[in-house]
C-alpha cells in the first residue's frame, strides 16, 4: 500500500533565488520563525523529509540537513517510527507581538451596524467559570455517554451529514420539537411553523431582521439582558424601556409611552434577571395591543423547563389567538451552552419570508448537530435529562436559599424564584453593586451587578449570582467566601 502523504501543508515556505542566503537557510529560517509565531505549535507533526523535498523542488539531503539543524536548537524532535514534530519542550503559547483591540488613529469606515456595535458590549457571556457563574447549567451532570451514542448513531453513514441542511431545520428535529411543545409547554404547533437558528440569539436576529426597520420601536422590559438589549440597538432598532414589576412588565404603561412601537421583547415565563412571571392580564393585554396596532410579540421563553413550584407554565403562545408571537427557545440552559440551537415557532403567515432570510443569514445549522439532537428527545433522553435536573436545581436552590440567608444576613437579603438558574442578592443598605461585583471577582467567585441590566429604571444594588452549577456540598463553604467580599469596606 502507497504511503500516505501526512503532515501539515506550509505554504509559507518561499525559495527566492533573489537572495543571497542558501536554501536550506531559507527553508530554515523560514520554520524556525514559524515555530516562535505560533504558526506551528508544540507537539505539531511536520511533514517527511521526503514530502517537503519534492513540494519545494531541493533534494532530500538538503531537508534532511535543515531537519537536524532545527532539532539541536531544540525547536523540532525526533520520535521513532512516527516523524518529526515541533518540540514539546516548547511553550504552547509562545510570546507573541503586542496587539491590543480598540480603536486606532485611522478608524476603519464601518457600515450604520458596525459603527452601532462599537459602542456596545457582546462579553457578558464569556465570563470564566466560577461558583455562582449566573445562567450555568451543571455540565457536570450531563449525560454525555448518552449523547454520544445518540451522535454515533447519526453520523454512521458519514455522507448523510456532511450536505448542507434544510434552511428551515431538519423536518426530524422540528418534528421533535413539536412533540416537546405540545406535551411540556401546552403549546400545539405544526413541524413546519418552526425554523431552526445557530442559538436563541440568532433567533432574536431573524425575528428583528424580517419584522422591523432601523429606528422601528421595540418594547424591552428593563432590568433585561444586556447582551439582547445590545443586540436590538446594534440592529439599529429603538429601544423603548418598560418597568418590571411583580406582576411582570408593566405593559399599560408601555401602551401610553410607546403606542406606536413595532416589537416588544418579553420574557413571560421567567423574567431574566427578576424571576418574575407575567401576570394573565398582563399577557391578553399585550396580545390585544399586538394585534390593534399591527405590531409583532417576540416571547422568549427563558429558563421555563425549569420550575420547582408545580408544572412549566404554559407560553403564551398557547393563548395568542390573533397570530402575532414569534416564539423563541433554545437548548443553551437545558442542555449546554456550547450546543448552539435554537428555534422559532412562528405564525403561518411568517413562515415563508423568515425561512428564507434564514437561508441567506444561517444558511444551516450543522446537521449532524440537529440530528443528534433528535435522537436524543425522539430517545426520551431530553425528558430524563430535565427530570433528573428540575431535582437536582431544586436541591441546590434549597441549599443555595438555606446557607444565604444564614452567611449573608445583614448583608444582601436572598431572593430565589419560583424557576430558573439563578437567585438575587439583594445588598443591604445603598451599596453600589458594581462596586461589590469587584470585590466577589477578587474573591474567586462570579457574579453580575444587576445594575449593568438596568437601561433606565434605578433600582436598589443586587447581585445575580448562579446556583444551579455549585454543588450543593460546596454552597456553604463558598457562600462564606461571598460573605468575606460583602463585607469589605
Amino acid at each position: 500500500m502507497a504511503k500516505q502523504l501526512e503532515g501539515p501543508i506550509l505554504p509559507f515556505l518561499r525559495l527566492d533565488a533573489a537572495v543571497a542566503l542558501p536554501k536550506f537557510r531559507q527553508v530554515q529560517d523560514q520554520l524556525r520563525m514559524a515555530i516562535l509565531r505560533g504558526h506551528l505549535r508544540a507537539g505539531a507533526r511536520l511533514p517527511a523529509s521526503r514530502i517537503l523535498a519534492e513540494e519545494l523542488g531541493l533534494s532530500r539531503q538538503t531537508l534532511v540537513r535543515v531537519l537536524e539543524n532545527l532539532k539541536a536548537e531544540g525547536y523540532l524532535e525526533a520520535r521513532q517510527g512516527a516523524g518529526t514534530f515541533v518540540s514539546q519542550a516548547l511553550p504552547r503559547q509562545l510570546p507573541k507581538p503586542h496587539f491590543t483591540l480598540g480603536e486606532s488613529d485611522a478608524s476603519p469606515r464601518l457600515s450604520r451596524i458596525g459603527a452601532l456595535s462599537r459602542g456596545v458590549s457582546a462579553e457578558i457571556g464569556q465570563m470564566e467559570q466560577k461558583p455562582f457563574l449566573p445562567n450555568q447549567p451543571a455540565l457536570d451532570r450531563f449525560p454525555f455517554a448518552v449523547w454520544r451514542k445518540c451522535w454515533n448513531a447519526v453520523t454512521r453513514s458519514g455522507r448523510a451529514t456532511m450536505g448542507y441542511g434544510d434552511v428551515a431545520g431538519e423536518l426530524v428535529l422540528r418534528q421533535r420539537i413539536a412533540e416537546y411543545l405540545a406535551l411540556h409547554r401546552r403549546d400545539s404547533c405544526d413541524p413546519e411553523q418552526i425554523v431552526i437558528t445557530p442559538g436563541g440569539h440568532a433567533a432574536f436576529t431573524l425575528a428583528a431582521l424580517a419584522l422591523a426597520d432601523p429606528g422601528d420601536g421595540i418594547w424591552f422590559e428593563d432590568p433585561g439582558p444586556v447582551t439582547t438589549s445590545n443586540l436590538f440597538r446594534t440592529l439599529g432598532l429603538h429601544l423603548c424601556p418598560v418597568d418590571v414589576d411583580s406582576d411582570g412588565m408593566d405593559v399599560a404603561g408601555a401602551m401610553a409611552r410607546h403606542p406606536d412601537a413595532r416589537l416588544a421583547f418579553v420574557m413571560p415565563s421567567r423574567h431574566h434577571p427578576l424571576g418574575v412571571t407575567l401576570s394573565l392580564p398582563r399577557r391578553l393585554a399585550l396580545l390585544e395591543w399586538a394585534r390593534a396596532n399591527d405590531a409583532w410579540i417576540i416571547e422568549d421563553d427563558y429558563d421555563s423547563e425549569f420550575r420547582y413550584d408545580g408544572a412549566p407554565l404554559p407560553s403564551m403562545r398557547s393563548v395568542d389567538s390573533h397570530d402575532r408571537i414569534i416564539y423563541a427557545g433554545s437548548f443553551s440552559k437545558a442542555l449546554y451552552p456550547g450546543i448552539r440551537v435554537g428555534y422559532l415557532v412562528l405564525p403561518p403567515q411568517l413562515v415563508g419570508a423568515f425561512r428564507n432570510l434564514s437561508g441567506l443569514i444561517h444558511r444551516s445549522v450543522p446537521v449532524e448537530t440537529q440530528l443528534a439532537l433528535a435522537e436524543f428527545i425522539g430517545g426520551g433522553h431530553f425528558a430524563s435529562h430535565l427530570r433528573r435536573m428540575r431535582g437536582l436545581y431544586a436541591e441546590r436552590r434549597e441549599a443555595f436559599q438555606e446557607a444565604g440567608r444564614t452567611a449573608l444576613a445583614g448583608l444582601a437579603r436572598v431572593d430565589c424564584s419560583e424557576s430558573g438558574l439563578n437567585a438575587l442578592a439583594w445588598l443591604e443598605g445603598s451599596r453600589g453593586d458594581r462596586a461589590v461585583h469587584r470585590a466577589v471577582l477578587d474573591a474567586g467567585l462570579q457574579c453580575y451587578p444587576l445594575s449593568d441590566y438596568t437601561i433606565a429604571t434605578r433600582r436598589p444594588g443586587a447581585l445575580i449570582l448562579g446556583y444551579a452549577g455549585v454543588p450543593a456540598e460546596r454552597m456553604k463553604p463558598y457562600l462564606g467566601r461571598l460573605a468575606e467580599a460583602l463585607s469589605q469596606p
